[in-house]
């Protein structure tokens, strides 16, 4: 019957407002919080540093990961990787000066290689 149709459509919009990952996409805040942050010189001495927070934008125009005024990426724009950004499932590569990062559901994932050494960074990150 049509209201069988009717209810079911309700049930599915409903699902889609409490599911956390419905509406990831483009424009959206992320907030995290470093899980580790070490880094590795060329003579192998590993330093762990300070877990800090940051934040960042993800931005159609630029199409790049843009973040926050403080913290360690201050200001920094990191360009997003064409063929491997699905913002709509929270899945993407972004390229920056000698730096790497990979997002995935919240988890995030940034290396750095140069003249000093080695950075990595994971953090886990919120959106609001």
């Amino acid at each position: 019957s049509n209201q069988g149709a009717e209810r079911m459509k309700k049930l599915l919009i409903t699902l889609l407002l409490i599911s956390p990952f419905s509406f990831a996409d483009w424009g959206d805040v992320y907030y995290c919080q470093m899980t580790s942050f070490s880094k590795v010189t060329f003579e192998g001495e590993r330093t762990n540093y300070t877990l800090e927070k940051f934040q960042f934008k993800l931005d159609k125009t630029k199409n790049a990961m843009v973040f926050g005024k403080s913290g360690i990426f201050k200001n920094t724009v990191m360009e997003l990787r064409e063929g491997f950004t699905f913002p709509s499932q929270e899945v993407w590569f972004a390229d920056g000066e000698f730096t790497n990062v990979f997002f995935q559901k919240g988890k995030f994932l940034y290396s750095n290689t140069n003249h000093l050494g080695l950075s990595a960074i994971s953090a886990d990150c919120d959106k609001f």
